[in-house]
């Protein structure tokens, strides 16, 4: 998917490699700065079509990659809560994790109509 990334063909590469955990990083605060923006909606849209859009400077990059987080991310959340994750909150977290997405697809599909 990403080019600094292809050199990480094991388990055991990917989970030594300091860039893969950089980016899972990046991509959980992304989330996580995502869901406490949902009570300021403008600047959640402004901040998540921004990094939505910046995906465009990746060489290679799908559309379809956005999707890749959804089940580490829920798997994530379920075990971080343990016992309090119930089937309503992770309801809550499919709906959530889904607005995430889709509005990160919307920034990237409006890059590439209207580049900078």
């Amino acid at each position: 998917m990403f080019e600094k990334f292809r050199q990480c063909r094991t388990k055991e590469e990917q989970i030594n490699s300091m860039e893969l955990a950089e980016h899972a990083n990046n991509v959980m605060n992304t989330l996580d700065e995502g869901i406490k923006g949902l009570d300021d909606l403008d600047n959640f849209f402004g901040y998540i079509h921004q990094v939505g859009a910046s995906h465009r400077r990746i060489p290679g990059f799908k559309v379809e990659y956005f999707w890749k987080i959804e089940a580490p991310f829920l798997a994530a959340v379920e075990s971080t809560l343990g016992d309090r994750y119930t089937p309503n909150v992770e309801n809550i977290y499919k709906i959530t994790i889904k607005f995430i997405l889709e509005t990160l697809i919307e920034g990237y599909e409006a890059a590439g109509k209207h580049p900078t």
